[in-house]
């Protein structure tokens, strides 16, 4: 074994007929973890800008990008393979090519999706200059876009994509996915430092007390996963969730209890704020600071904070996924899938899991273009007066749950997942667990209006009506 994980060692064994080698070891980490990464996140990451701006434009009733085609990348296309030929020879080809009724089609549609964009702004990003200001620390400034994007991709190596897909298996696969992430906000205060500008350091230091702040709530959330799992390895709290049946659904651990919604909130919500997502982009107010730390990067440099920022919003879906909405799992009828050959099974999965993480996704967008930004107390009073409070309250909830339930039963196993034992609430315990907490929190909030009225103080004084 070479203890690159699952994956890597199948494929290498089969690679090599037998004891794999350090050739086939090196290719199958080539095909088990760069490949992934590099065909499924950057792609999704960079088509997510021209989605994003399709939504915005939706959003504010406007046309968004649709002027620029593919024609002018595959006209230069031509042009160096019809080198040997006259312009006007190479013209006439062009033209040929193009009036052929699918690649008409094609062109058609890619102008309207605004795909030619992509293509422009990676032109346009890669022929910038790569400015470095004269009062800048060269080494922090240029080293800053690497650490953000090595942030957003590592805990991408522990997010399981399949049964037979995940880049690297280990016990506190969770632990590691939060504790790299933070290199992010190492990269953020050197981008703000290191450019030797004071907006640039005003807005690093603005992205470091959010990032920290909102770290909490994550690592919360992410501890009440663990808490009702019993486990650490991301792959063994997907397989915890799998419930034989029809409704595959019913197993995930969203649904299992009020509190692990409750967490799944908050993890979505200090998520945004990871990402420095509208309505918490005070580290980027481009009305306050120009554009906040990478104010002084340029062409590629900045266009790896963008990507980093694009490839953080993945992660946040592919975690939240994993964690309380059952991972690759279908909601209805899983039990076929796992019967698949693996060839036909990993596939299905990706999808799947990639469709949980595109609704993440596009919900984050959504609420960027539809909300206005906090101020920066309301960021960090959101943080630590609301949803730190909201997760200490849940894990004991979830611990109180444990507790009532008195015991463990077995779980399904869930293909090459062990089961792993559950909490022995059966159904009447499901019922009882949620119709407590529902039935307190409506009092609580009944409670409220009759104190404050339909509308709480603080919203009165923000909206300008009277307390």
């Amino acid at each position: 074994m070479s203890g690159f994980g699952y994956a890597v060692d199948t494929f290498a064994a089969w690679l090599a007929g037998g004891e794999p080698g350090w050739l086939a070891v090196s290719v199958a980490v080539l095909a088990v973890w760069v490949l992934p990464l590099m065909l499924l996140v950057f792609p999704v990451a960079a088509l997510g800008q021209i989605l994003e701006r399709k939504i915005a434009a939706a959003i504010q009733r406007r046309v968004g990008p649709n002027s620029a085609g593919l024609d002018g990348p595959l006209r230069f296309g031509f042009r160096l393979m019809l080198f040997f030929l006259p312009r006007e020879r190479q013209d006439r080809v062009f033209k040929a090519f193009c009036n052929f009724p699918p690649v008409r089609s094609i062109l058609l549609v890619s102008r309207r999706l605004g795909l030619g964009q992509l293509a422009a702004d990676g032109i346009k990003m890669l022929g910038k200059e790569d400015i470095v200001p004269a009062g800048a620390d060269g080494m922090v400034f240029r080293l800053a876009p690497y650490l953000a994007l090595a942030g957003a991709f590592l805990p991408f190596c522990v997010v399981p994509f399949g049964q037979h897909l995940v880049m690297l298996e280990t016990e506190v696969s969770a632990l590691f996915a939060v504790a790299v992430s933070g290199i992010v906000v190492v990269a953020l205060k050197m981008a703000g430092w290191g450019s030797g500008s004071k907006w640039s350091l005003l807005g690093g230091m603005r992205a470091v007390a959010q990032l920290v702040s909102y770290e909490i709530p994550i690592g919360l959330a992410v501890g009440g996963a663990v808490l009702w799992s019993g486990s650490m390895d991301l792959h063994a709290i997907v397989g915890q969730q799998y419930e034989p049946g029809v409704f595959s659904l019913l197993g995930w651990n969203a649904l299992q209890t009020p509190f692990l919604a409750v967490l799944m909130v908050v993890f979505f919500v200090a998520g945004l704020a990871e990402c420095q997502r509208s309505p918490f982009d005070m580290a980027e107010a481009e009305s306050e600071l120009v554009s906040g730390f990478n104010t002084e990067y340029s062409g590629l440099r900045w266009g790896l904070f963008a990507m980093a920022e694009y490839t953080e919003m993945l992660l946040v879906g592919a975690l939240l996924a994993t964690l309380f909405l059952g991972g690759y799992q279908s909601p209805i009828g899983e039990e076929w899938i796992c019967s698949l050959a693996p060839w036909l099974e990993v596939p299905i999965h990706v999808a799947l899991l990639g469709a949980k993480v595109v609704a993440v996704y596009l919900l984050m967008m959504w609420i960027r273009w539809t909300l206005p930004r906090y101020r920066v107390d309301q960021v960090m009073r959101l943080a630590w007066l609301v949803l730190v409070p909201l997760c200490l309250v849940s894990l004991f909830g979830i611990a109180l749950t444990l507790l009532a339930a008195g015991g463990t039963e077995p779980g399904e196993p869930f293909g090459r997942v062990a089961a792993r034992p559950r909490a022995a609430l059966g159904w009447l315990g499901h019922l009882v667990g949620w119709a407590i907490p529902v039935a307190v929190g409506a009092w609580l909030v009944v409670m409220a209006k009759k104190k404050h009225g339909q509308v709480h103080p603080a919203l009165q004084r923000l909206t300008g009506g009277r307390s």
